[in-house]
C-alpha cells in the first residue's frame, strides 16, 4: 500500500502543470525554430506525448503522501522518492555509491517506518496492551 501511494504521488507530481515555466523561459520569438538537420525536420525522434492532468483526489493523496516523507531521514527520503519515481535499484545504488542490497534494505526500512506510523494512527495511537505476567 505504501509503495503504491508513493508511486502514485510521484506520477501525480509529474503530471502537475509547471506554473513557473513561463518565468524561466525568458524572452521568446513568435517565429518558428530553425531546422538545423533533416532528422529534426522530419521528426525522427517521434512525437512527444504529454500526460493528462491528475485528478483532484490524486492531488489530495499526493499532499498526504508527501507528509509521510517527513517521518524519514534525509537518505531514506531520497531513496524512497527515487524508487517511487521509477529509478531502478541498480542505478540508484551506482549513484549513491553502495550495493543494491543496501539500497533495497534502506528502502524496506523506510517503508516499515511509514507503515508503522500509519498502523499506529489506525489504532487511534494506542499502543498494544502488554502481555499478562506469567
Amino acid at each position: 500500500m505504501v509503495v503504491d501511494r508513493l508511486r502514485e504521488a510521484a506520477d501525480t507530481l509529474r503530471r502537475l502543470p509547471d506554473g513557473e515555466a513561463r518565468f524561466r523561459l525568458g524572452l521568446r520569438s513568435a517565429w518558428p525554430d530553425v531546422v538545423r538537420d533533416a532528422a529534426t525536420a522530419y521528426a525522427a525522434a517521434g512525437p512527444s506525448v504529454r500526460l493528462g492532468p491528475p485528478s483532484p483526489g490524486a492531488i489530495d493523496r499526493l499532499e498526504t503522501t508527501i507528509g509521510w516523507l517527513g517521518l524519514l531521514s534525509e537518505p531514506q527520503r531520497r531513496i524512497a522518492w527515487a524508487l517511487a519515481s521509477g529509478v531502478s535499484v541498480a542505478r540508484l545504488a551506482r549513484l549513491i555509491g553502495c550495493h543494491r542490497n543496501t539500497v533495497a534494505n534502506r528502502h524496506a526500512a523506510a517503508l516499515r517506518i511509514i507503515a508503522g506510523h500509519l498502523n499506529r494512527g489506525a489504532t487511534g495511537g494506542a499502543e498494544a496492551p502488554a502481555p499478562p505476567p506469567m
